[in-house]
């Protein structure tokens, strides 16, 4: 795979062992909160929205949001095809797709609005919830670009036409893994930034659309304790306090389940918008792909604190939290997709664990939303 296929910095994330998961949950020595029912609110919608750490659907559903990463252009068959049908088999009720406003290669095939509209068009016909994201500043550490490079596309009247169509279903994503935090050199003033940035962003999205916005966490996704120390003013931000908080779970060589439980204990609606297998690594510059192994199998390097994304996965049951495996097909490491060739029949190990495990497989745990009737 070219590094075009999957333009991806995960650079040094990890976490810690689980001790042990049943009826309490623990973090080491640290037991959890575990979830407690949610009640359903009696007021509907005309989009998805966020209530406490939920997430429900325009029919008042409580969704859990259990699917799958689709690397949609960086597939050069696209638009001729898209893998939707052969992702659906699986049983996920959401899809993260990747999209750019500028891919950045003359000579990727040639893709338009009237391509994602199809595709949001086809999600809605498979009761699958869509996540679009834009993955042009991937772990670019500068949070100012997202309001000068990003938000004049998510606004902008063409793009607003094909949004508004499919808001009742739909998850916005306006930055893929962008800004800084613990890798900054000054993370209080880092820390600063991305909060403006995601302030000015929130304003100008909430003049023309609705929809739940899906904000990831810093350092390549990873560092999820930002949520903790600034979410709930992001949401007071929001006249619609409709935001999710994604965290990407790279965690190699950095702690970020220490860091879950207070962002589960400030009530505030988290989702995994990545979980993987493998996680890459920058070595003298370049991306060295499936460079750790955060699966257990030991065919690579280690994590620094064993982490494993199986052990993470019978958390966010445990505690209702959504999730979102990278990635279906095609990715830089071919070992972290969950198929060979984009079909079902295709099941790579990790796949068929993610579809079919019965503890937190697919299969098992993911619920389609009722709002598309």
């Amino acid at each position: 795979m070219s590094d075009e296929l999957c333009r991806r910095q995960f650079l040094k994330a990890g976490v810690g062992l689980i001790a042990g998961i049943g009826s309490a949950v623990m973090f080491g020595d640290r037991p959890v909160v575990l979830a407690q029912p949610a009640r359903q609110p009696s007021q509907t919608k005309n989009t998805l929205y966020t209530k406490g750490r939920y997430l429900f659907d325009s029919s008042g559903q409580k969704i859990v949001l259990r699917g799958i990463n689709l690397p949609l252009l960086d597939d050069w068959n696209f638009p001729q095809s898209d893998r939707l049908a052969e992702l659906e088999k699986t049983g996920a009720n959401a899809v993260r797709i990747q999209w750019y406003k500028d891919y950045g290669q003359l000579t990727r095939p040639a893709y338009s609005l009237q391509n994602l509209d199809n595709f949001l068009a086809k999600c809605k016909a498979n009761k699958i919830i869509p996540i679009l994201g834009l993955f042009d500043l991937t772990c670019q550490p500068d949070t100012t670009l997202l309001n000068t490079q990003l938000i004049p596309w998510w606004t902008s009247e063409p793009v607003l036409a094909v949004l508004k169509k499919h808001q009742r279903y739909l998850i916005v994503n306006p930055a893929n893994e962008l800004g800084v935090y613990r890798w900054a050199s000054n993370s209080v003033a880092a820390l600063e930034a991305y909060k403006t940035s995601y302030k000015n962003a929130i304003a100008r999205i909430r003049q023309h659309l609705q929809v739940p916005i899906a904000i990831d966490a810093p350092d390549c996704g990873s560092s999820i304790e930002v949520f903790a120390k600034i979410g709930r003013e992001l949401i007071d931000s929001d006249p619609n306090r409709n935001l999710l908080f994604s965290g990407h779970a790279y965690w190699a060589g950095y702690d970020g389940m220490s860091h879950l439980n207070a962002v589960i204990k400030a009530n505030l609606p988290i989702v995994f918008g990545e979980i993987a297998n493998k996680q890459d690594e920058s070595i003298a510059g370049k991306t060295a792909y499936c460079y750790y192994d955060i699966d257990g199998r030991k065919e690579n390097h280690s994590p620094q604190n064993n982490f494993t994304y199986q052990a993470l996965l019978k958390v966010l049951k445990e505690q209702e939290i959504g999730w979102l495996a990278w990635c279906w097909w095609k990715d830089g490491c071919d070992r972290r997709e969950m198929t060979r060739d984009g079909n079902f029949s295709g099941l790579t190990p990790y796949g068929k664990d993610l579809v079919n495990n019965p503890i937190y497989g697919l299969k098992a745990t993911a619920r389609r939303s009722t709002a598309f009737e």
